[in-house]
């Protein structure tokens, strides 16, 4: 007997009882995430499909540089080679320290994180900063990251300087995050600030007139800026990326892996296997000589890098479906 397919399963043959008077069917098959089905497409409906507008980059007008609207497809090269300051003078990530540590954070959860862009543990003074963090850590624009990065009026610093005087320290404003951008195309580094705040707080006359200052200070040196909140980043694609983080957390060499990382990518984007996860990735690891282990590690490291993409409308899970975004 042929099996039937309901309402994105497969039903076998029914069952039939000792009087023969009843039937049951038995799922076995669940096909709920294949293309095309039903549960996918109500699962469509539901997340209602946000294409965000992507813009190449215009030096010309930096109010206009958004991180998550760049366009390009980039790969970082790994280990980046930067100068040893910035043209600010402030220290490239491998020396630079912290102006505040986790512990001045007066609100928010405070906490020390390993990045690798910004050479071992950096200093986060809430929960949005963590969440910006690993976003910007699998993303391949992003070269370096230095956190609570200095920021001053270098007017009042010569004027103080001058008289031997020293700034008060209430003078020097930190920015929560100062990025180093890598764009295809572009043959400069971009140093961009990013200030984490919660959405509720943007709207703030004293927040406004922050951000402002820190918008001012930062492009007397060229450096652009911009606002992300909570918003900016999902919880699915929050809990995205740090499992991809946590994939390769304990690799030493980065770079050494990357050729193997690029030829995995090929693969997945080449592959018509389907299913979860954990069966392609590991169908395909095998096929080229891995473990299905150094499979999710390689996994890891093609998204650092920019091989992959995850589509972050779905949540990466070992036995969930694999959902890579299109090249």
């Amino acid at each position: 007997m042929v099996a039937r397919k309901t309402e994105g399963c497969v039903y076998g043959p029914p069952v039939q009882g000792k009087a023969m008077a009843e039937t049951k069917q038995m799922i076995i098959g669940d096909c709920s995430h294949l293309p095309f089905s039903r549960a996918e497409a109500v699962r469509l409906r539901v997340l209602g499909e946000e294409v965000e507008t992507k813009l190449p980059f215009d030096p010309s007008h930096p109010e206009k540089v958004f991180l998550r609207s760049l366009a390009g497809r980039p790969i970082l090269d790994w280990p980046v080679a930067l100068p040893p300051r910035d043209p600010r003078g402030v220290e490239s990530a491998e020396t630079f320290e912290c102006w505040k540590n986790a512990s001045a954070s007066k609100v928010g959860i405070a906490g020390s994180y390993f990045s690798f862009k910004a050479g071992g543990r950096t200093a986060l003074h809430s929960h949005l900063e963590a969440r910006l963090l690993r976003y910007f850590e699998m993303c391949p624009f992003v070269a370096e990251i230095r956190t609570q990065y200095p920021a001053w009026d270098r007017e009042k610093y010569l004027w103080c300087s001058e008289r031997g005087n020293r700034m008060r320290k209430s003078d020097v404003m930190t920015v929560d995050f100062m990025l180093t951008l890598q764009i295809p195309g572009h043959p400069f580094r971009v140093y961009h600030g990013v200030s984490g705040k919660p959405a509720a707080l943007v709207g703030n006359e004293k927040v406004v007139s922050r951000h402002g200052r820190e918008e001012d200070t930062l492009w007397k040196w060229r450096c652009t800026h911009e606002v992300m909140t909570e918003e900016t980043i999902g919880e699915i694609e929050f809990s995205n990326y740090r499992r991809l983080f946590a994939l390769m957390l304990h690799v030493e060499d980065i770079g050494a892996h990357a050729p193997a990382a690029e030829q995995l990518a090929h693969v997945l984007y080449e592959t018509n296997a389907r299913g979860s996860l954990n069966r392609v990735l590991g169908m395909v690891a095998k096929r080229l000589g891995w473990s299905l282990a150094h499979g999710y590690l390689l996994f890891g490291i093609g998204h650092f890098l920019g091989y992959l993409r995850w589509d972050h409308r779905f949540l990466l899970a070992r036995r969930l479906p694999m959902m890579l975004n299109k090249r």
